[in-house]
């Protein structure tokens, strides 16, 4: 993408019910059955939950993604794949005021490192239908409700989630006999039995107690029963965790330059909520910290103005250099769960353009060089106060503060993917150029992933 100012998207979103109706629809055209695990009883106007989770089929994959991607109105702007659940990320949708995205999983599979603690079939088979407004769709029946609640948190994070244990307590109170049979098969009777008692006790010590005697049951129990299979299922659930967490594919990366420190913070708070779910995690840093030779507690200095402590010397700047360079490495590989979109506000070519004011002390065609090394963010905004070279705008511009934005200028215009916004105009206009700009770069991306993972994706 290269553009001087993209034009914003429509601010009007789908509300939850539209997109959820839309949706539905669409995957019963495909032959599919809705089925939802938890915090739908706010639909069809409200979602309890920070997403929506959709139980189906390994096998019914690419069909859930070709309805997906047949919604009109609605961009696919983040894809991440599990063995056991396939996390896609929406623009369009509007599930509460302020926020365009929504985060939808289509789980797979009910495992523990690859090991099922639900079968797929049987939850699938139990399922019993549901009706919110105009809406009708189906949820697990309550005990199997109950139990992938309760394990979901407790097997897989190693900890109890408050927010569904109540619920978890009184089912499985009024049907202990049933929780108990439904656990058996992949925990044993005795372990199945002391998890069931315990969370009716309402002792969390006790459940919690009870982890790791789930954990090594369902592990043995597996191993013993089908050993080729499970251990086939541990191995490729570590290695595609291995590629999560140490691929640079789940990581997109939006960089904002400009000379007004302000400005770009301002920007970049401002987008935090609007993207909060085109990823499973945001991060940004519109501060500009990251730069090695400020201190943390200097912050940054403000636009016009260059800082009046001395460059470090020659040795530091350089190895501050080159450890920078390293840790822009480092993250790019390692520290993710899943998907992560990052926004920052500072780049190595803040350096390169004002080595003064970093206090940056060494060559600067050793900068220049290791500048070269440094991974490219997928997308680079430039917050041009005067856009297209107005001639008033630039000598209303401190002399400094212009040099500094022509060299922006400059550098900008030799990287892939990049746009220069007019930031003349109002925080929400500038603002929503660069929403704008972010997610179309992200449709593009998402778009080949797609394309790759499931061929075309409209029907």
């Amino acid at each position: 993408m290269q553009a001087n100012s993209p034009v914003p998207l429509e601010p009007q979103s789908k509300s939850l019910h539209a997109f959820l109706s839309d949706l539905f629809q669409a995957l019963d055209r495909e032959g599919l059955r809705p089925c939802i695990l938890r915090n739908y009883e706010g639909f069809p106007d409200v979602n309890l939950g920070n997403d929506i989770d959709f139980f189906i089929r390994p096998s019914e994959l690419a069909r859930a993604m070709r309805a997906l991607g047949s919604l009109d109105g609605i961009r696919i702007v983040g894809y991440s794949e599990r063995h056991y659940v396939a996390c896609v990320f929406l623009e369009g949708v509007s599930p509460a005021p302020g926020i365009r995205t929504l985060h939808i999983d289509f789980n797979l599979s009910l495992s523990w490192k690859g090991l099922p603690y639900l079968t797929t079939e049987i939850v699938l088979r139990t399922v019993i239908e549901r009706q919110a407004g105009d809406l009708n769709f189906f949820v697990p029946c309550p005990v199997h409700q109950a139990i992938l609640s309760l394990l979901a948190s407790l097997l897989v994070a190693g900890s109890l989630k408050e927010k569904y244990f109540p619920q978890v307590q009184q089912t499985f109170a009024n049907g202990s006999p049933e929780a108990i049979d439904a656990l058996r098969p992949q925990f044993g009777l005795k372990a199945a039995t002391r998890v069931v008692n315990s969370v009716i006790d309402g002792d969390r010590r006790k459940v919690l107690n009870c982890i790791r005697p789930l954990r090594n049951s369902l592990a043995l129990r597996s191993l013993v029963r089908e050993p080729i299979r499970s251990t086939l299922a541990v191995v490729r659930h570590y290695t595609r965790e291995f590629a999560i967490r140490f691929s640079p594919r789940t990581l997109e990366t939006v960089c904002i330059l400009g000379v007004e420190s302000d400005r770009k913070a301002a920007v970049i708070e401002a987008l935090k909520p609007m993207l909060q779910s085109a990823a499973v995690w945001m991060e940004s840093d519109p501060s500009g910290l990251r730069l090695p030779l400020v201190g943390r507690s200097r912050g940054t200095v403000p636009s016009g103005e260059t800082s009046a402590q001395e460059p470090a010397g020659w040795l530091t700047s350089m190895s501050h250099m080159v450890l920078w360079l390293i840790e822009d490495w480092l993250d790019q590989f390692i520290g993710r769960t899943n998907l992560t979109l990052r926004i920052s506000g500072s780049s190595f070519a803040d350096l390169l353009i004002d080595p003064k004011k970093h206090r940056y002390g060494g060559p600067m065609g050793f900068a220049r060089l290791v500048g070269k090394l440094f991974p490219s963010p997928d997308l680079w905004i430039l917050l041009d106060r005067a856009a297209e070279g107005s001639q008033a705008s630039r000598e209303a511009l401190f002399a400094e503060a212009a040099r500094r934005l022509e060299a922006y200028r400059s550098f900008v215009k030799t990287r892939k993917s990049y746009v220069i916004l007019d930031a003349s105009g109002s925080a929400s206009t500038v603002t929503e150029s660069a929403y704008a700009a972010i997610i179309e770069t992200l449709t593009e991306r998402v778009d080949r992933k797609l394309r790759n993972r499931f061929g075309s994706r409209r029907s």
